[in-house]
C-alpha cells in the first residue's frame, strides 16, 4: 500500500514539474525554453566538449589498466609477449588465509553458484 502511494506521489510530482516547465512563463520563456537556450550557448557546448575529452581519456586509461591486468593474469598471453610465467607463480601470496576462512569462502562461493 505504501509503495503504491509513494509511486502516485512521485508520478504526480514529475507531472507537476513537467507541467510547470512547459507552461509557466518565467519572463519571456518557460523553464524548459530557458534550459534549451542555455544549452545552446557557446560556453555550455565548450563545457560538453571538455567533459567528453576528459571522460574519453579516463576510459582509455581504465581500458589500458584492464587489458594489462588481464594480460598479467593470463599465462598464455604472458608467454606470447616473451615474459616468463614462472616468475609470477613463485611469488608468495600477499596474504595468508587460515584454513577455516578458506573453507568458509568456498562454502559461500559454492552456495552462490548453486543459486545461479
Amino acid at each position: 500500500m505504501f509503495r503504491l502511494l509513494r509511486l502516485i506521489f512521485v508520478l504526480g510530482g514529475l507531472g507537476a514539474i513537467t507541467w510547470f516547465g512547459m507552461t509557466v512563463r518565467l519572463g519571456d520563456r518557460t523553464l524548459f525554453e530557458h534550459v534549451q537556450a542555455i544549452w545552446k550557448t557557446h560556453e555550455s557546448q565548450d563545457l560538453l566538449r571538455g567533459t567528453k575529452e576528459k571522460v574519453s581519456d579516463l576510459v582509455d586509461r581504465a581500458s589500458e589498466k584492464v587489458v594489462r591486468g588481464v594480460a598479467k593474469n593470463a599465462p598464455a598471453q604472458d608467454k606470447a609477449h616473451g615474459e616468463s610465467g614462472d616468475e609470477e607463480s613463485t611469488k608468495p601470496p600477499l596474504e595468508e588465509l587460515p584454513a577455516k576462512d578458506r573453507k568458509a569462502l568456498r562454502g559461500i562461493i559454492g552456495h552462490r553458484l548453486e543459486k545461479e
